[in-house]
């Protein structure tokens, strides 16, 4: 400690040369966060021991991946994640009382289940031979490290996984509302013009954060848009297209879902032509989600066939405008301007937003914006009711993590 004050300030001692000498769990849990990254600043700048620390594998990569998760260091979790093939282990849950199956996606089932007394969903991908269980699982756990790292109030947040006969299922809040194309079908009398608004601005919210972040959801529609307790639009299954594309045994319920993930009805032109998802195919989708919400049609209602939807799509023919279209020339402006053929001329999801609020517009949300169903803290909170929180390891015991002969 009497270094701790040394009139030299050269010879005082660093925070981490105080941690290599004190047991972590004697000190303030956030002094020793900070000092963790910190010292793993200075690692991931050095090329060789970033090196390193990616090819840590087993149990020193889990161990490594729980603390990226616990020091809140995501986008090191997520390179070390898709390295090794792990998750933190606090994303697993424990004795889900799984209940009847209440809907079937395009290539996953949802299930209501329990935990703890409280209701949550479980979504499972349709998996039908060993090898895909296998890539389930590494994807799943990938996937599941992204979401867990976007708290939004139009995001659905992440509970964990449980494993149903070797499958992962990925667990969130219960929706009592449902998906907003259900919703609205059974609600109409009691839906005016500015929930509507409110909704395409929710959705807008939702995956503007996404691409802020560097998600691409890959499958955006009504379908996946769920209502939330206060009436709020939250948007889920971003990401699960991705871990479609990597299986080969996928069961697809219909014609209008693509092998290689996403719903062919709401795919951008660039997609049906074999392009990959990215933020201005999202953007087309979200185009025709605002469509749906405006019009209470889903997009090409009238086409039953899919061949036909994709002969129309690259002909360049888009939905129709109906009387809430014309009755709303800015709004449909923006809609006509996110589905244009060309991606790189499509708005992107901030400029969205603003558009989406000038006076021409006025889209509010139903609630103030500051009011949410649930704050950045919900998952945490619930995993940490679950799992305590484990010590930090000193940086002694880092190094031997990293650099001994455990890590490989």
């Amino acid at each position: 400690m009497e270094k701790c004050w040394a009139h030299n300030i050269a010879d005082r001692p660093s925070i981490v040369g105080i941690l290599r000498k004190l047991p972590m769990n004697d000190i303030d849990r956030s002094m020793a966060a900070s000092a963790i990254i910190e010292w793993l600043d200075g690692l991931f700048r050095d090329g060789a021991s970033y090196d390193k620390f990616l090819a840590c594998r087993e149990r020193a990569a889990q161990q490594l991946v729980d603390l990226l998760q616990d020091v809140r260091l995501f986008a090191a979790l997520r390179r070390l994640s898709r390295a090794s093939g792990l998750h933190p282990r606090c994303f697993a849950l424990p004795n889900l009382e799984l209940g009847g199956q209440v809907a079937g996606g395009s290539f996953s089932d949802v299930y209501k289940a329990s935990f703890r007394g409280q209701s949550v969903a479980a979504k499972v991908v349709r998996l039908f031979n060993t090898t895909d269980i296998d890539t389930a699982i590494q994807n799943f756990g990938q996937e599941a490290v992204i979401w867990r790292q976007l708290s939004h109030p139009n995001l659905l947040p992440f509970f964990g996984l449980y494993y149903l006969d070797q499958r992962p299922c990925l667990v969130s809040p219960w929706m009592e509302n449902g998906d907003i194309h259900t919703f609205l079908k059974k609600n109409p009398c009691n839906i005016d013009r500015r929930i509507s608004f409110a909704s395409i601005l929710d959705v807008a919210l939702g995956v503007r954060h996404l691409h802020e972040k560097d998600v691409v959801h890959g499958d955006l529609k009504t379908a996946n848009v769920l209502v939330t307790s206060s009436f709020r639009a939250c948007i889920t299954d971003f990401g699960l297209s991705s871990i479609v594309n990597g299986m080969s045994s996928i069961q697809l319920t219909n014609s209008s879902v693509r092998a290689r993930g996403g719903t062919l009805r709401y795919q951008a032109p660039e997609l049906l032509n074999g392009g990959h998802n990215d933020s201005h195919s999202d953007i087309f989708a979200f185009a025709y989600v605002a469509y749906e919400l405006l019009t209470g049609k889903p997009p090409f209602q009238e086409l039953r066939s899919p061949n036909a939807v994709i002969t129309a799509v690259l002909a360049g023919s888009r939905p129709e405008p109906t009387m809430s279209c014309t009755g709303h020339p800015a709004l449909w402006d923006l809609i006509q301007d996110s589905w244009q053929e060309q991606p790189q001329v499509r708005p992107t999801a901030a400029q969205i937003v603003d558009r989406l609020r000038i006076p021409a517009i006025q889209a509010t949300v139903t609630l103030s914006e500051s009011t949410t169903d649930w704050d950045d803290t919900l998952t945490s909170k619930f995993r940490r009711s679950l799992h305590p929180q484990p010590p930090f390891p000193t940086v002694a015991e880092l190094e031997d993590m990293i650099f001994g002969e455990q890590a490989y």
